[in-house]
């Protein structure tokens, strides 16, 4: 992970799926002091069109509609407002994948350090994701790249080390992956690419 810097909250939007009381005026109070601004709804209220950078919502009380996304992908940190520990409860929202939780009543104290742990998770969780995603896509074209190497290997005669070592040549000289490179591979390619292999071997004896 890449060195975590603490945020600046000024003029950041937090959404609060909560019932108005005065434990949320108080949280308000204290989102406003670290200048992120806050608007209060429940049950209903628009997800799918929200500006939001920061959801804050009643972890007892919540129920598996209330977020519009693919459950356990949130857009943007989740933060539960939690007073049960029942271990439903619980289960429920760590199965949403919540950055961190607060515990109620809200205390004059511990918004700041609760906001820096969500942010920290949620940036290391999208940093997973993108590398599970990569290394998926990469997994997914493993048979492209091996139908490159038969080619390579069929008309250039070679065995597969010196196969891939052209073609790894070939896609560092392209300023692309191997596995974008091996994509374009087919039998016209696959001759010029032994071709420029024979050629260069010529050159260096």
């Amino acid at each position: 992970m890449k060195t975590f810097r603490t945020p600046n909250f000024l003029g950041q939007k937090a959404l609060i799926l909560h019932r108005g009381d005065e434990n949320i005026r108080r949280l308000q109070r204290q989102l406003d002091r670290l200048g992120i601004s806050s608007t209060v709804s429940w049950p209903d209220y628009d997800l799918k069109n929200t500006t939001a950078d920061l959801v804050l919502f009643d972890g007892d009380n919540a129920y598996d509609d209330l977020f519009p996304w693919t459950k356990g992908l949130p857009p943007v940190p989740l933060i539960a407002l939690i007073s049960s520990e029942a271990p439903g409860r619980l289960e429920w929202m760590l199965s949403q994948s919540i950055s961190a939780h607060l515990v109620k009543p809200v205390q004059s104290s511990g918004l700041f350090s609760t906001l820096v742990i969500a942010y920290a998770n949620f940036e290391r969780s999208k940093e997973l994701e993108q590398q599970i995603g990569e290394l998926e896509s990469r997994i997914s074209r493993r048979p492209v790249i091996f139908k490159a190497l038969l080619l390579v290997m069929e008309h250039g005669e070679v065995d597969e080390e010196a196969a891939y070592g052209i073609i790894r040549t070939a896609a560092m000289n392209s300023r692309v992956s191997i596995e974008d490179f091996c994509q374009t591979v087919n039998r016209q390619v696959a001759l010029s690419l032994i071709e420029k292999h024979l050629s260069g071997k010529g050159a260096a004896s």
